[in-house]
């Protein structure tokens, strides 16, 4: 796991808490850990929206991996438990099926001992459930999990409410990764632009990071 570097600015205080306002450009070496095994890699939009906008060009299994947390970035072994909220400002620019819609997944440490994957422990997934959601192509949402956090936009909210996991799953596991997805089984032609995304960390961190192209 790459230690992923973000330039940070401190913008203001809210109830003693720092909020952090973080940027993330597309071609700097924080942007390539970020973008990780991502293909094809993000690129501008073709209207000069804010964000990194992803393009499956080809019937196969691409998909973007956005790794907006490492644990090799932080003094503080953060658990499953700690996290109260993880969310990404986006646009489905295409829309086939629930696979056109993005989702997050949080991984945890690898112990050496009953780890669920080649290199996590255990997995957790927040999806959308499309038989309660809309969504319309080209708008501008907020996709969430676990407690709603407060953007600083009009978007409407859109809680990724359908839950998956695999592995022990204990909320005592330190967490290693958390990442927005896109799905690999996502029709040819699918578009997503991703223009913020963020988490809360036992409710003392409360990150937004903007995708720069």
């Amino acid at each position: 796991m790459q230690l992923i570097k973000l330039a940070n600015n401190q913008l203001e205080t809210k109830n003693s808490e720092i909020i952090q306002n973080d940027k993330v450009k597309l071609s700097s070496s924080g942007g390539l850990a970020v973008i990780a095994d991502s293909s094809p890699s993000p690129t501008t939009d073709d209207n000069d929206r804010e964000g990194w906008l992803f393009s499956k060009v080809s019937a196969d299994s691409s998909k973007f991996n956005y790794y907006i947390y490492g644990n090799t970035a932080t003094s503080h072994q953060w658990t499953f438990e700690d996290l109260k909220s993880v969310s990404m400002t986006c646009s489905v620019d295409t829309w086939s099926n629930s696979a056109s819609v993005p989702f997050i997944v949080v991984y945890s440490v690898p112990t050496g001992s009953g780890d669920s994957g080649a290199w996590y422990h255990s997995r957790r997934v927040y999806s959308i459930n499309i038989s309660n959601q809309k969504i319309l192509c080209g708008e501008h949402i907020n996709l969430y999990c676990m407690s709603k956090p407060e953007l600083k936009n009009d978007n409407r909210y859109i809680e990724l409410e359908t839950y998956s996991s695999d592995g022990d799953n204990l909320d005592s596991e330190v967490i290693l990764a958390i990442s927005l997805h896109s799905d690999s089984g996502s029709a040819n032609g699918t578009k997503i632009l991703v223009s913020h995304a963020g988490y809360n960390l036992g409710n003392e961190i409360h990150r937004h990071i903007k995708l720069v192209a």
